[in-house]
């Protein structure tokens, strides 16, 4: 077997983070699921189009002068991948027609036994029952659970289902639904001494471990070329030994194809080397698919088949993690498959299979086969791991199957009246006995999910700790209980929110809710409502019955009208595409905010429509899955109405619903106003949206500032999305400063980031500097020198080859080299340190800086050009290396924490 996972080395380990080869496989899914059908590279596709043309070029000269050789080469070729004489292997549509010709070949004495695993192929067991029954045999079905301890495991079992009456065995090489890699050299040698012959069922291990038939000397091997070894579908094999060939008679009789020099084919060959008309184009294929697997991936064959197994040795261990299970067998008894036992299933299949596998796919695209194995409502999942898979992949399969499955224990009610009646109502906060998992207090006795004040700062928080303040920041908003618990996700309220809100009449709402903050925007800023191209699919959503129903139907007019002012504004802009030599002078880059323009009547449409939208889901019909959906778009729509029609709004449900689901019954305790529901609403819109970015899925830090709930990670540099140029003054300060310092480590104030989307047609979605243009400057300007030492201005390629290597974008290069150039122009002081400092060597391999998560559409940022705030949208179009376009340093006003933890970078 291919070495262990947990003995990589870094190169192993770098196979795995990359896909290899091109494919077909579509980019906006996630495919785990090789096993089932396979996948052809697209190096076959073109072989096989190719194949196809030229047999319809002329049919009739291809199946008389060009059909043998060809078929005879790809055998030929098949037969040295696998270690077998050709004679001795016929080729056959797949798998289960060649397990069909050799069990309804075969006859038997009634009483006799047949072996078989409850890891037998649905398919197999049909046939064998077919047998069975014509023949009055036997049928012994041997229990091999999941959870095996070894190899030998799964051999003892067999043999001691071995009777004096046993004449044959079907066994898996690597069973369908468990992955397993049995013992099979050994099983077929140990029945062998029995006298038992063993057909094996190898669909699955053709390219995925090195096979060796001959070497595993079974009476009859049959094998799918179209799973791990590439091919089109339809190719599969049947290797028969010598000695049981006069056993095996072909499910299809026809004439032969060799009528040149007939006696040098075996009887086995001449049976089965014509079986009809058909198109041979899949199995002509067959030498370019062994040929792509020995060349994919550095290693060849060996290479790819150790890269594949220690892939889905990690992948099991990141998944079993996620929900914490125990890994159900040894590593070494895994190939490129890996099934894990899930929680019994909820309800039966469903038009052929479970609810689950049709949730992970029509909710988060995720194509992974679920089974109902041994026995419904017993149920496990399988990965496949193939070159094109990599290991991010499993990371957020992980997440999606854990939030899947912690749903289906807490499901999303069709009304709030049938909420599952799960208590989580907790007493006052007295104590200050400490809560280490999360870092909160609780009195003893206490449900250990309720989470109050934060008295400190979380280090390396726990997944779920996020979820457990933004439940207390809603507790405390429905008793109005601000004063007691103040702290909210960041940017909190700046003054003029805070006196806008408590102008709210008798009854103000705290100025850190989300509510208040969507009606201060809509109804004072001007430049935030919605674009006046929209003015009239809003109005006529308006004129339904019920928006939430109405926005369904319009959300298609919306996102084209969202390209065309996106276009528009880029058009507008007439920016340069960047050139492959970065150009050094900021003047050559277009710094000019192009608004579009937003709706011109005095009565905000955007106010009404979100008063519309509020109202109409609060008391029209009930919380439905479809309605949250649609609500949590029109919120992420008026916060932000370019980006927030193209954003996934999948995991922001998922979150809304489990936030929900656990707070329920202490709501249906209470006695809560429709105002105070729609407070709730709004306020797990914004909840469910932070916790659902993926910056925030691996928490490093959570610091508690005044009001404010600051939560910080770690990136890595070239995934940072740049707009605004540095200042390179400061950039030389804070160089000095770093240089200067006592500490042994380089710690930061972390930089303020938020997920951008994409904008350009080659532009990532990237994380877009908020706040900290200098600090990123900073530290890759240190990380260069370290690397190149510092030299002079005219030595440029250095530093764009730099930049290039390093993935870093235009802006980088420019303000790289204005600090070069500041430095040796006025800095020697600088200089003189990097020289001769001792601490300059550590920068080499930084590869992260600490950021500070947050939401662009959040932010009131305002444009120091125009004097007016800009719209979320700008951040995204700056946010690309594609263009020359950059903000001029210093012209954006976020605001900014109102304290800060500094981390050190890594």
């Amino acid at each position: 077997m291919a070495k262990a996972a947990m003995d990589l080395k870094p190169d192993d380990t770098m196979d795995l983070v990359k896909s290899f080869g091109n494919w077909h496989i579509r980019q906006d899914i996630l495919y785990l699921d090789n096993g089932a059908f396979g996948a052809c590279p697209k190096v076959v596709v073109e072989e096989q189009r190719r194949i196809r043309q030229h047999i319809e070029e002329n049919p009739h000269d291809f199946f008389e002068r060009s059909y043998v050789p060809a078929w005879e080469a790809s055998r030929q070729t098949l037969a040295g991948f696998v270690h077998v004489e050709p004679a001795d292997l016929v080729l056959v549509p797949g798998a289960t027609h060649g397990l069909n010709i050799v069990i309804q070949s075969l006859h038997f004495e009634p009483g006799d036994e047949i072996l078989a695993t409850n890891h037998t192929y649905s398919s197999i067991m049909l046939a064998l029952n077919y047998v069975a029954q014509r023949d009055s045999v036997r049928l012994v079905i041997v229990d091999i659970p999941l959870r095996s301890k070894s190899p030998n495991d799964v051999l003892q079992r067999l043999l001691a289902s071995v009777t004096s009456r046993t004449r044959f065995a079907v066994v898996d090489h690597i069973p369908s639904r468990s992955g397993l890699v049995f013992p099979i050299k050994d099983i077929v040698r140990q029945l062998a001494s029995h006298g038992i012959d063993t057909l094996v069922d190898g669909a699955h291990a053709a390219g995925m471990v090195d096979l060796d038939i001959t070497d595993i000397n079974a009476a009859y091997y049959v094998a799918n070329c179209h799973k791990w070894m590439c091919t089109p579908r339809g190719v599969g094999f049947l290797h028969v030994r010598p000695d049981r060939a006069h056993k095996i008679k072909p499910l299809v009789i026809a004439r032969s194809p060799y009528v040149v020099n007939k006696s040098r084919y075996s009887k086995l060959e001449h049976s089965f080397g014509w079986m009809g008309t058909s198109c041979p184009s899949a199995v002509l294929s067959l030498p370019v698919s062994i040929g792509f697997l020995n060349n994919v991936i550095p290693g060849g064959l060996n290479g790819l088949i150790i890269r594949n197994h220690n892939l889905a040795v990690v992948a099991r261990r990141v998944v079993c993690k996620a929900l914490n299970i125990p890994l159900p067998c040894p590593d070494s008894m895994i190939g490129a498959m890996a099934t894990i036992p899930l929680p019994d299933s909820p309800g039966p299949e469903q038009e052929g299979m479970l609810p689950i596998q049709d949730i992970l796919w029509k909710q988060h695209k995720i194509v992974v086969p679920v089974y109902s194995w041994p026995a419904y409502p017993k149920r496990v999942i399988r990965l496949s791991a193939q070159a094109y898979n990599s290991l991010e992949q499993y990371f957020w399969f992980a997440d999606c199957l854990r939030s899947v499955l912690y749903l289906e224990q807490n499901p999303l009610p069709k009304s709030l009246v049938q909420w599952p009646l799960v208590s989580f109502q907790d007493a006052e906060h007295e104590s200050t006995e400490r809560t280490p998992d999360c870092g909160h207090h609780k009195n003893k006795g206490q449900v250990a999910n309720h989470a109050d004040t934060p008295h400190q700062d979380i280090k390396d928080p726990e997944p779920w700790t996020l979820f457990w303040l933004a439940k207390a920041r809603i507790r405390r908003m429905v008793t109005r209980r601000f004063n007691s618990y103040p702290v909210a996700p960041y940017p909190t309220a700046g003054d003029t929110l805070v006196q806008f809100a408590s102008a709210n009449g008798s009854d103000p709402r705290h100025a850190n809710l989300e509510i208040v903050r969507m009606a201060f925007m809509l109804s004072c800023m001007n430049r935030r409502r919605i674009p006046q191209l929209m003015v009239a699919p809003i109005s006529r959503i308006l004129e339904t019955e019920d928006v939430i129903e109405g926005w369904v139907h319009s959300v298609q007019t919306l996102k084209h009208q969202c390209r065309m002012i996106t276009n528009s504004i880029i058009c507008e802009m007439a920016a340069p595409r960047t050139p492959a030599t970065f150009p050094k002078n900021s003047k050559d880059f277009v710094c000019r905010v192009v608004p579009y323009e937003t709706e011109r009547k005095e009565e905000s449409i955007s106010f009404k429509f979100w008063l519309r939208a509020l109202a109409d889901f609060n008391t029209r019909a009930r919380w439905s899955p479809d309605r949250i959906a649609s609500f949590l778009q029109i919120h992420s729509f008026l916060k932000d109405p370019i980006g927030g029609l193209f954003k996934d709004s999948s995991p922001q449900m998922e979150v809304f619903a489990m936030l929900f689901a656990s707070l329920q019954p202490e709501l249906d305790s209470m006695r809560i106003s429709s105002t105070t529901w729609e407070d709730i609403a709004v306020q797990l819109a914004l909840e469910s949206s932070y916790i659902s970015q993926p910056l925030v899925r691996h928490p490093s830090y959570i610091h508690f500032s005044g009001d404010q709930q600051l939560v910080y990670s770690y990136v890595d540099i070239h995934k940072l999305a740049r707009t605004e140029f540095a200042c390179p003054p400061i950039v030389a300060g804070m160089i000095k400063d770093i240089m200067t310092s006592n500490s042994d480590e380089c710690a930061i104030a972390p930089i303020a980031v938020a997920q951008g989307y994409t904008v350009y047609p080659k532009h990532d979605d990237r994380p877009i500097i908020i706040d900290g243009n200098n600090r990123i400057t900073a530290v890759s300007f240190l990380r260069f020198v370290s690397i190149h030492g510092m030299p002079d201005t005219s030595r440029t390629e250095t530093l764009r080859a730099y930049c290039r290597d390093y993935g870093l974008g235009p802006i980088h290069f420019v303000d790289h080299f204005a600090v070069l150039q500041l430095l040796w122009d006025d800095r020697m002081d600088v200089i003189d340190l990097l020289m001769t400092s001792t601490k300059l060597h550590r920068f080499g391999e930084v590869r992260q800086v600490p950021v500070l998560v947050t939401e662009e559409s959040t932010f009131f940022t305002k444009s120091l050009m125009d004097e007016d705030v800009l719209q979320p949208v700008h951040q995204s179009i700056f946010a690309t290396d594609e263009r020359l376009v950059a903000l001029p340093s210093k012209m954006q006003n976020h605001g900014r924490a109102k304290d800060f933890k500094a981390l050190p970078i890594r």
